[in-house]
C-alpha cells in the first residue's frame, strides 16, 4: 500500500517542525547522578547508531506501579517505519513522509531511518528505567481551560492546552538535572536554546465525528497532534523525534520529560509515553480501563487494560495501535474500534484508522 505523500517546499511539517526545540542525539555531555549514588557522572547523550535494518527489540521499562497499576515490564523504543514510504506495522508509527529543503535550492526526502538514544536511563540499547531519568521537576499549576461540547455528530474540544494538573518548570533552571539534554539542543528566537523554552497557552481547538467509521485504508499521522487527552485538556504527539542533523529517536530514550510524561513544544505542553501517569482516572488493574481521551479521527483512547482487565500488548492490536472490543462510549457499552495507550511503542496512535480532523492553527506544525 502506497502512502500519501505531502510535498513540502519549506522547513515545514512534523519531521521538521520538531528540530528546533526537540533535537536529539547530539554529542553534548550531561553532568548526571546515577541512581543511588551521590556523585555526579559524566554521560554522553550521543546515538547508538542505526537500527532501522535490525530486528526491533522493545526497551524494557522498570519499576514502574502507580495506583496499584503496574506498566511494565516493556515500554521504551521501538522501530519506526520508513516515513510514508511503506505499509503501516505494528510496534511503529506511520508518518506521512515530508520533505526538507537544502543549501542551494531544492528539497530531500525527510530521512527515515530511527536510531537508538544514549542516555543514562537507557542500558544495552533497549532497557529505560524510569528512575533513572533525569526528570524534569517541579508543580507548577498554571491556568486551565477545557471544555468538550457535542451534538448529535460531532465532538468539539476547545481549550488552552494547559492541562488540569502541575506540570515540570519550564523554562528549565539552569541547575536542574534535566537543564543540560535541553540546554545542548538549538531553538528558534527569542530562546537561546530549548532549555528556555516555556509553556504558553495556546488554542486547542479541533472537532471529531462523534460516530467515527473504520476506513480500510489507514491514514498516515501528518501532524505532531495525535489526540486530545479529555481528562486533563491536553494533548497527544507522535512519538517521533528528529535532532538538527535530522536523526530520528524515540523522544522517551532521548530526552527527560516531567513527572506527567510531558514537556512544551513551541510553547505548546503535550504528553508522550507514559502519559496517563498524572491522569485523575488512570483505572484501576484488574479492571478495564476507562476512556483517556480521543484520537483525531474521532475513536476513543483507553487505558493499558483491556475488557479483561489485563494488560495490553502489542500482539493484540493492530497496525494504528487499536483494535475492537466493548468499552463504554457515550455511557453505554459497545463493541467498536478504539485505541489503547499501553507500554509498548508507539504507546498510543500509530496512525490513524479512520479520517482525521484537521486541527486549529494554533495546533498544527
Amino acid at each position: 500500500m502506497k502512502a500519501t505523500i505531502v510535498k513540502r517546499s519549506a522547513v515545514v511539517g512534523l519531521a521538521v517542525g520538531m528540530c528546533a526545540t526537540a533535537g536529539f542525539g547530539s554529542a553534548a555531555s550531561a553532568s548526571v547522578a546515577p541512581e543511588g549514588s551521590g556523585a555526579t557522572a559524566t554521560a554522553q547523550v550521543r546515538p547508538l547508531g542505526d537500527i532501522s535494518g535490525k530486528p526491533w527489540v522493545p526497551t524494557t521499562l522498570r519499576s514502574a506501579t502507580v495506583n496499584g497499576i503496574r506498566v511494565g515490564p516493556q515500554m521504551m523504543d521501538g522501530k519506526i517505519v520508513s516515513l510514508g514510504l511503506q505499509s503501516p506495522a505494528r510496534n511503529s508509527i506511520y508518518v506521512c513522509q515530508q520533505f526538507v529543503p537544502i543549501p542551494g535550492g531544492g528539497v530531500i526526502p525527510a530521512p527515515d531511518k530511527f536510531t537508538l538514544a544514549n542516555t543514562p536511563w537507557v542500558s544495552k540499547g533497549n532497557t529505560i528505567t524510569i528512575s533513572k531519568i533525569q526528570t524534569v521537576a517541579g508543580a507548577v499549576q498554571l491556568a486551565h481551560s477545557f471544555k468538550v461540547t457535542t451534538t448529535k455528530t460531532t465532538r468539539h474540544f476547545k481549550g488552552n492546552g494547559i492541562p488540569n494538573h502541575p506540570i515540570g518548570v519550564f523554562p528549565i533552571p539552569s541547575t536542574a538535572a534535566a537543564y543540560p539534554y535541553y540546554a545542548a539542543l538549538p531553538s528558534s528566537a527569542p530562546y537561546a536554546n530549548a532549555a528556555e523554552i516555556p509553556v504558553l497557552p495556546y488554542d486547542l481547538d479541533v472537532t471529531v465525528q462523534r460516530n467515527p467509521k473504520v476506513n480500510a485504508t489507514p491514514t498516515c499521522i501528518n501532524d505532531l497532534t495525535t489526540g486530545i487527552v479529555t481528562q486533563t485538556g491536553g494533548a497527544w504527539h507522535v512519538e517521533v523525534a528528529p535532532n538538527a542533523q535530522l536523526q530520528i529517536f524515540d523522544p522517551n530514550a532521548a530526552l527527560p520529560t516531567d513527572r506527567c510524561f510531558g514537556h512544551p513544544f513551541s510553547g505548546m505542553y503535550h504528553y508522550h509515553g507514559y502519559s496517563w501517569k498524572c491522569f485523575p482516572n488512570k483505572g484501576a488493574a484488574g479492571r478495564p480501563s476507562p476512556l483517556y481521551g480521543y484520537a483525531l479521527d474521532g475513536f476513543g483512547v483507553y487505558g493499558p487494560f483491556g475488557e479483561n482487565g489485563k494488560l495490553i500488548h502489542n500482539t493484540e492490536l493492530d497496525v494504528c495501535h487499536g483494535h475492537y472490543g466493548w468499552i463504554k462510549w457515550d455511557g453505554v457499552w459497545k463493541r467498536m474500534y478504539h485505541y489503547h495507550v499501553n507500554n509498548e511503542y508507539p504507546y498510543s496512535i500509530g496512525c490513524f484508522r479512520g479520517t482525521p480532523a484537521m486541527p486549529s492553527a494554533g495546533m498544527a506544525h
